[in-house]
């Protein structure tokens, strides 16, 4: 079936929007939420069936680093689609949480070997290397859900770290080589996603909140948002890439970050716009690209390969 061998693994990234933007309008509705997390298992369903049926065609795409470190995605996916799945079954969720860390950590381990010792290159070193190195906070967000916060904050720390080591080398990247291939030029938005999941993380694992610990990076995570959401109106009108994926997420997780950041701090009038903006925002963003997609996979699944 075209539409299988054809879907793109990057799509994982519009998958891990999809759940996250359940949760975030869960509030305003709860069938919102179930609704978002259906589309995403659909697409995560799919993507599932095509590592089955055409593991060739995955193992290619696998030697390019950034559709590999792109496809974290996947595993922070499974580890975020088993807070859906606790109502059912609470011993079913935990296993798949599980099996969610043990992919991110085994590509963790597999894409420092092959990229960042073996093959390196700062020319192909890109803002979804963090999905790889910090993408793991999605273990310490997800970790109050299964009754583990001590495993999550230590996922937490360790993504922190992750962002500490690489936010050099990003900078270095774009500074030394500023010019990017239109394909890949949606995934600067990642920027914005990187201390917004650590806030998260932070917030759903740490066994105390340091408000100005919480404050520093939320004020960081603020200015990452506008430089994204700059560049995201700078690309509106690039030619449809499975990339786009890189435009959902980050937004979805930065209005997560400021909803959990309200929590904490309580009523603010300022965050409390702030909030509503991103949310909308979020929600634009994923439908537009949702849409986009199902265009693309429309236009796909009829080809001949």
């Amino acid at each position: 079936m075209n539409l299988i061998k054809n879907i793109p693994l990057p799509i994982s990234g519009l998958v891990l929007a999809l759940l996250s933007l359940g949760n975030l309008l869960q509030d305003i509705h709860p069938y919102l939420r179930y609704l978002f997390g259906a589309i995403g298992l659909i697409f995560l369903i799919l993507i599932i069936l095509k590592i089955v049926s055409h593991p060739q065609n995955v193992k290619e795409d696998f030697k390019n680093p950034v559709i590999l470190s792109s496809f974290g995605t996947f595993s922070m996916s499974i580890m975020l689609l088993s807070t859906y799945l606790t109502q059912f079954s609470s011993s079913i969720a935990y296993a798949i949480w599980i099996i969610g860390i043990v992919l991110h950590i085994l590509l963790m381990i597999y894409f420092t070997y092959h990229f960042m010792i073996r093959n390196f290159d700062i020319s192909n070193v890109y803002p979804s290397y963090w999905i790889v190195f910090v993408g793991i906070t999605m273990a310490a967000i997800t970790s109050a859900v299964h009754n583990a916060p001590e495993i999550g904050f230590l996922f937490f720390i360790i993504g922190f770290i992750a962002m500490l080591l690489t936010m050099p080398l990003m900078f270095y990247r774009y500074i030394k080589k500023p010019d990017v291939p239109d394909v890949n030029k949606p995934l600067i938005c990642i920027f914005t996603a990187i201390f917004s999941i650590l806030i998260v993380g932070y917030i759903n694992s740490a066994p105390g909140i340091s408000p100005e610990f919480l404050l520093i990076m939320y004020v960081i995570a603020c200015i990452f948002y506008i430089f994204a959401f700059i560049k995201l109106i700078e690309y509106r009108n690039l030619d449809f890439y499975p990339s786009f994926s890189a435009f959902t997420f980050p937004f979805v997780i930065s209005a997560l970050a400021t909803k959990g950041v309200l929590g904490k701090m309580g009523s603010n009038l300022i965050l409390n716009c702030i909030l509503e903006i991103e949310i909308a925002v979020a929600v634009i963003v994923v439908l537009y690209v949702l849409i986009r997609y199902l265009k693309f996979l429309k236009r796909n699944s009829g080809s001949r390969n």
